[in-house]
């Protein structure tokens, strides 16, 4: 099991357990109060074991444009795009962030669970190209180097000011900009997976004293805004209550051989806006050919009406038959309801239910995200 350079922090502090291979903090004064602390105020999370893979050379752009969906050609450098990763029949293999580095550097973000099968399947990719083209292209994982913190909440804009002297809300989804750390340069990215705003902070530390530094730089600098340390237990809550997919839950790929179509595309799983179709990619061809012919399933969003917790696998039905499959499922602790994310058979009408632990329970399909974005989120009015 792998350790966080924070490992000795987060276990004298934290409620820690085994993730993707990772000892991470689950939690560390509870769920529900770093929930609210990340909507409310400023929640602070050390998420070092998402996937860094550099992709540096001549070929690097091409390369990219060739294996992720989106036009990551856009960006100036040090900025990043939201793309998909596809396998050859349209089937998500992770959702991702591309960041131009600039001189022919490229850095994607990847889920942990999905980095290992991504760094392989690039670097076979490149193999293979090779054995009949040149290829100009190095593919690096440095994931074990690199720490990732991620501020987040409403305050997250006034403290990034406070320490870096920049204005968090002039900055576009995905730019980043260089700051430095004790004479280190830092990479800062206005992102985060919250549904709130905030910044993300990527570095390469000599030691874990320095990325010790770093992370109770920020909570001394935060403690005028009631700064959180926050576990996986509330970065899960938080993403599920702003209806984002996770990798291995609402996003992959089955590897059904002897379909045109794998599972899940973009357009099932409503990631389309992620598609820049003029350009060849990776599981195009399939997804054109899904586009012509209609998705059979789409993604949801699911208040339940009753008192209930629906999980992960919980059969969803309509008019007494199944129709779907709950893939992500919580009760929300700003809300105080449950709610649910899956898939459903398209072109079902009719009252949802959603079968748990034996009993059905009546559910609503509603938009994301579940909160009133004009109070709460990264675009609130309030």
């Amino acid at each position: 099991m792998k350790r966080l350079p924070l490992d000795k922090w987060h276990s004298k502090y934290g409620k820690m357990e085994d993730f993707a291979g990772w000892h991470m903090p689950l939690w560390y004064d509870g769920i529900k109060q770093e929930h609210m602390a990340v909507r409310n105020g400023v929640g602070m999370f050390d998420v070092s074991h998402m996937g860094e893979i550099i992709f540096k050379g001549p070929d690097a752009l091409v390369f990219l444009q060739w294996t992720t969906t989106n036009d990551i050609s856009k960006p100036p450098p040090i900025s990043g795009t939201y793309t998909l990763v596809l396998n050859e029949r349209g089937a998500i293999k992770d959702e991702t962030l591309v960041y131009n580095m600039g001189n022919d550097t490229y850095m994607m973000v990847c889920d942990a669970v999905a980095r290992p099968k991504l760094t392989s399947y690039f670097k076979a990719l490149k193999e293979t190209i090779g054995r009949f083209a040149e290829i100009d292209l190095k593919v690096d994982d440095q994931t074990d180097t690199t720490c990732l913190y991620s501020i987040q909440g409403p305050k997250a804009h006034q403290l990034c000011n406070d320490i870096f002297d920049i204005n968090l809300n002039e900055m576009w989804w995905f730019q980043a900009k260089e700051v430095h750390f004790g004479g280190k340069g830092v990479i800062l990215s206005k992102s985060g997976y919250t549904g709130e705003n905030g910044f993300e902070l990527f570095f390469i530390p000599d030691g874990d004293k320095e990325a010790t530094d770093l992370w109770e730089h920020i909570i001394h600098m935060g403690k005028k805004y009631s700064i959180t340390p926050c576990g996986l237990g509330a970065r899960d809550t938080l993403r599920i209550e702003s209806g984002y997919t996770l990798y291995g839950n609402e996003t992959y790929e089955g590897q059904i051989m002897s379909e045109w179509v794998d599972e899940i595309t973009p357009f099932e799983a409503g990631l389309d806006f992620a598609l820049f179709m003029e350009k060849e990619f990776i599981g195009r061809d399939s997804l054109m050919m899904q586009k012509k012919e209609g998705i059979k399933k789409k993604l949801v969003h699911m208040k339940l009406i009753e008192k209930s917790i629906s999980r992960s696998g919980d059969k969803i039905y309509c008019n007494g038959k199944p129709i779907g499959i709950v893939t992500s499922g919580t009760k929300t602790p700003l809300l105080d309801h449950s709610v649910a994310i899956g898939y459903v058979d398209i072109g079902n009408e009719g009252e949802i239910y959603i079968d748990i632990r034996g009993k059905m329970r009546k559910a609503q399909i509603v938009d994301a995200p579940f909160y009133n974005p004009k109070r709460f989120g990264a675009y609130r009015e309030m």
